[in-house]
C-alpha cells in the first residue's frame, strides 16, 4: 500500500453542492438506465414472446428460455462487479461508470435489431441469451461506481436520504418501460406471429434504452465528479487482491450478512418486479395494455415515495428499515400475490390497489441499498464491496424459475411466488438483525479500516 499523496484540495461549498447534484442525478439516471436494461424483457418482450420462442413448445420449456432471457443479465453482473470494482476502487468511480453505461447501451442497442426464430431458430434466442449476459456485466460495473460516488458526496445525516433518490431510478426505469411498451402496443397491436408490435414493435423501448443510455454519457461526463476526499484515500490505499480481502477471513461478517440480506431482497424483487405483470395479468380480468397502464402508475407512486423511505433511514437507522422491509415482504406483498394466486381478481381499481401494494411493501428496500452497501465498505474497497454485495447472491436468486417448478410439484404453481417472498421476508429480517449499523459512520475514514487491515 502506498502512503504517500498530496492532501485533498478544499472546494467552496457552492461547488460541494453541484458535486452532490451531478453525483446524485447522475447517479439516479445511472440507475434507471440500468434497471431499464434488466427489466426490459419482462414487460417490453412478454407481448412478443412468440418471435422468439414458438408456441409449439412445452409450456414448461417456453417458462424456463423466458426465465433464461431475463436471468442471463442477473448471472453478468457479479462478473461486471469483479471486473470493474477493483478498477473503480483504483482509478475512481466516474471512469468506471462511463465505460459501464457505454456497454449497457451498445448492448441494448444490438438486441434491438436480432432476428427471430422464423429466421435464425435457436440460434436466434442464443444470441438474445448471450448479449443479455454481456449486458449484464457492464450493468455489474456500473454498480460500483455511481452509486458509491453519489454516496461519497452526500453529507453523513442525509445519506439515506440521497441514497433513496438515487434509488428512485429503478421505480422510475420500471415505469419507462411500462409507459414506452403501453404506448407502442397502443398504436402497434400484439396478438400474434404477424402482428405489428410481435415482428418489430417490441424493438422501439430496446432503441428507448439505447438513447437513454447517451443521454447518460453526455450529462454524467459534464456534472460528475470524483469525491476529492475519497479520490485522496484511493492514492495513498491500494489494496491487492480486494475480491479475496471481502470474501475471505479478513473481515467475513461484514461481507456475509450482507449477502444474507441482499438474498432477501433478490428474491422479493423477482416477484415482486419481474413476475409482476405476467401474475397480475393472468390472476385479473385486465388485458396487458390496461396491465402496462396500472404499472405505470404504481411506480410512479412508488417513485414519489422512495425520499420519504430514505429520510426514514436517517431517522431510524439502516438495521431497523431492512428489518420492516422483511416484515413487510413476507406478509403483505405475500398476501398479495396470494389474492391473484387464487385469480379471478375484477376490475381495473382493485389490480392497480394490489399492485401498488405489492410495490410499497416488497419492493421498497431499493430506496436504502445505494446508501447503505456503500456505507458498509472502506474507500479503498468500496467499489468492489458494493459490486459483490448487490450483485453475487443473484447467482442463487437468479434461479428462481426452477425453484418454482420444483415447489410446484408441493404447492399449486400459482402459489409459489408467495412461497418465495415468505423466504425473502425470513432472509432480509434475519440479516437485518446481523447486520451492522452504519448511519453515523465515516465512510472516508472508516471504521473497518483496520478490520480490513488497510490501516
Amino acid at each position: 500500500m502506498s502512503q504517500a499523496a498530496a492532501a485533498p484540495a478544499i472546494v467552496s461549498t457552492a461547488e460541494s453542492r453541484r458535486r452532490l447534484t451531478g453525483a446524485v442525478v447522475g447517479g439516479a439516471f445511472g440507475f434507471f438506465v440500468d434497471m431499464y436494461d434488466v427489466y426490459l424483457p419482462t414487460i417490453a418482450l412478454a407481448p412478443a414472446t412468440v418471435y422468439f420462442i414458438p408456441a409449439s413448445l412445452p409450456v414448461a420449456t417456453k417458462a424456463i428460455i423466458t426465465a433464461l432471457v431475463f436471468v442471463a443479465t442477473l448471472f453478468g453482473r457479479p462478473v461486471g462487479s469483479m471486473i470493474f470494482g477493483p478498477i473503480a476502487d483504483h482509478v475512481g468511480r466516474k471512469k468506471v461508470t462511463l465505460w459501464s453505461v457505454a456497454g449497457c447501451g451498445a448492448a441494448t442497442f444490438l438486441i434491438a435489431f436480432l432476428p427471430g426464430y422464423a429466421q435464425w431458430g435457436a440460434g436466434a434466442v442464443v444470441l438474445m441469451i448471450l448479449l443479455r449476459f454481456v449486458d449484464g456485466i457492464f450493468i455489474g460495473g456500473e454498480y460500483t461506481g455511481a452509486m458509491a460516488l453519489a454516496i461519497e458526496h452526500s453529507p453523513q445525516d442525509r445519506r439515506g436520504f440521497y441514497g433513496s433518490l438515487v434509488g428512485a431510478g429503478f421505480p422510475l426505469s420500471y415505469c419507462a418501460i411500462a409507459a414506452i411498451t403501453w404506448a407502442t402496443l397502443h398504436f402497434f397491436p400484439s396478438g400474434g406471429a404477424d402482428a405489428p408490435f410481435t415482428v418489430w414493435g417490441w424493438r422501439i423501448p430496446f432503441l428507448c434504452g439505447a438513447i437513454f443510455s447517451v443521454f447518460f454519457l453526455i450529462y454524467y461526463s459534464r456534472a460528475a465528479k470524483d469525491s476529492l476526499a475519497v479520490t485522496h484515500k484511493l492514492q495513498v490505499t491500494r489494496v491487492k487482491h480486494p475480491v479475496g480481502r471481502l470474501l475471505g477471513p479478513v473481515a467475513p461478517k461484514n461481507y456475509w450478512t450482507l449477502f444474507v440480506m441482499m438474498l432477501g431482497v433478490w428474491f422479493a424483487s423477482n416477484m415482486a418486479s419481474s413476475l409482476l405483470a405476467s401474475t397480475a395479468k393472468s390472476g385479473s380480468n385486465v388485458d396487458a395494455s390496461g396491465i402496462s397502464l396500472i404499472i405505470v402508475i404504481a411506480q410512479l407512486i412508488h417513485t414519489v415515495l422512495f425520499p420519504v423511505f430514505g429520510a426514514l433511514s436517517d431517522r431510524i437507522g439502516r438495521k431497523m428499515f431492512f428489518i420492516l422491509c422483511g416484515i413487510t415482504t413476507g406478509t403483505v406483498c405475500a398476501a398479495c400475490f396470494a389474492v391473484f394466486g387464487h385469480g379471478g381478481v375484477i376490475g381495473f381499481g382493485t389490480v392497480l390497489l394490489l399492485v401498488v401494494v405489492i410495490r410499497i411493501s416488497g419492493a421498497s428496500m431499493f430506496a436504502l441499498t445505494p446508501a447503505y452497501l456503500s456505507e458498509r465498505y472502506p474507500a479503498a474497497l468500496r467499489g468492489t464491496g458494493y459490486g459483490l454485495s448487490y450483485s453475487l447472491p443473484l447467482i442463487v436468486t437468479g434461479f428462481y424459475a426452477y425453484y418454482q417448478n420444483w415447489l410446484g410439484h408441493i404447492v399449486p404453481f400459482a402459489y409459489t411466488p408467495v412461497v418465495l417472498l415468505v423466504l425473502a421476508g425470513v432472509l432480509m429480517v434475519v440479516g437485518g438483525f446481523l447486520s451492522a449499523e452504519t448511519r453515523k459512520w465515516d465512510i472516508v475514514n472508516h471504521p473497518l479500516e483496520k478490520q480490513y487491515q488497510l490501516s
